[in-house]
Parts: C-alpha cells; structure tokens; sequence
C-alpha cells in the first residue's frame, strides 16, 4: 500500500520504479491509498472565510480532496508510460477510483495525440486498474463502474473502520447485479487478484 505522497513525490518519479518493479514481478497489486493533501493545496482549493475550519478539513480530506489528490496519482501513473513498460502491473484504487473512472473518455479525447502511450488512456485504467467502493455504497456508482470497468476489475469493500454503513453486509445482495456479477465482486476479482 502506498498512501497519499513520500517526500512530495509523485509515485511515476524514477524513484519508486523499483517497488512497481518488484510488484510487477511478484505479480501483486499495490494499493493506491488517499492521504492528507499539501497545505497548499488545501488553502488554495478549500479554505474560506465562509465556513469553519472543520469544513475546510472536511472538504480537503475524506469529503474531496484526498480523493482528487490519489486520483493525480493513478493518471499520472499512466500518463508516464509505465503500463507501457509493465504491462503485468496491477493497482488497486479505493472510493470508486477516486473520480478517475468520470473521465475517462474525456482523457482519451485530450491525451491521446499527445503522448507516446501505446494505447489510449482508458485501455491502461481497465485493464491494470482494480476498483472498490470503500464504504461509499451508492447503487447508481456501482451500474457506472460496473459498466465503466466490468465486473472483473471491481472488488467489495467497506472502508472499515472509518466507515460502518448500516448496509454494509446487504449492499451486494439489494444490487441490481446478475449472479455471476455479485460473486465477482464479493469475491471473485478479490481470488484472482490476490491469488487466495
């Protein structure tokens, strides 16, 4: 697991080529887990005189801006080519994907003449990119991931224990899935992925 930023890195800096190396090689995920944002970056994008200090924390960490910051992460992650590189990497992004999966189309529409990436920028994300919900059990978010990623790239989870929804254990098992949909995400991505 790596969480948020290491020294005000990037994870697609040369640095932590190795670790993604080692995964690569092992063949196991690495996790993509939000952290605290710069300060920076939450005066700039979240402060105000408006509300208090506890929204402004709120608003810059689990409401939206750890989620936007871990996103950042994932696009620049593809963006530097290092699917391209290692193909066989797995990662492993929480809340939905931290808000990547939204713009997906939009990223293959501005980036693709840009870069030297082999395929479009979605056909990276779909492929070597897992998602969970984390606790955020919304119905309408999961048809849009399950349709955005398929049912093999999406694993349940909770977030526990910071997050504890009274439908935690029901969520699946109300879900307008198929059979074969709800064991893959109760279990099924989750075997494969980590070889259980």
């Amino acid at each position: 697991m790596l969480k948020g930023n290491y020294q005000n890195k990037f994870f697609d800096e040369p640095f932590f080529l190795p670790i993604f190396e080692a995964a690569a090689t092992l063949d196991v995920p690495v996790y993509f887990h939000p952290s605290f944002i710069p300060q920076a970056v939450t005066s700039h994008y979240f402060e105000s005189n408006q509300w208090s200090d506890v929204v402004t924390g709120i608003l810059s960490s689990a409401g939206y801006g750890w989620h936007m910051d871990v996103g950042i992460q994932v696009i620049r992650m593809i963006a530097s080519g290092i699917f391209d590189k290692l193909p066989g990497l797995k990662l492993i992004s929480g809340h939905w994907g931290e808000l990547v999966p939204l713009f997906l189309e939009r990223l293959d529409d501005e980036l693709t003449t840009y870069t030297d990436l082999q395929y479009p920028f979605s056909t990276y994300y779909r492929h070597n990119v897992y998602v969970t919900p984390s606790g955020i059990l919304s119905a309408p978010q999961l048809q849009f991931m399950l349709a955005e990623m398929g049912a093999d790239h999406l694993m349940y989870s909770i977030d526990y224990p910071y997050k504890q929804p009274e439908t935690s254990g029901s969520f699946l098992d109300i879900a307008d899935l198929t059979d074969e949909q709800r064991a893959q995400i109760a279990f099924g991505t989750a075997t494969t992925l980590f070889k259980l």
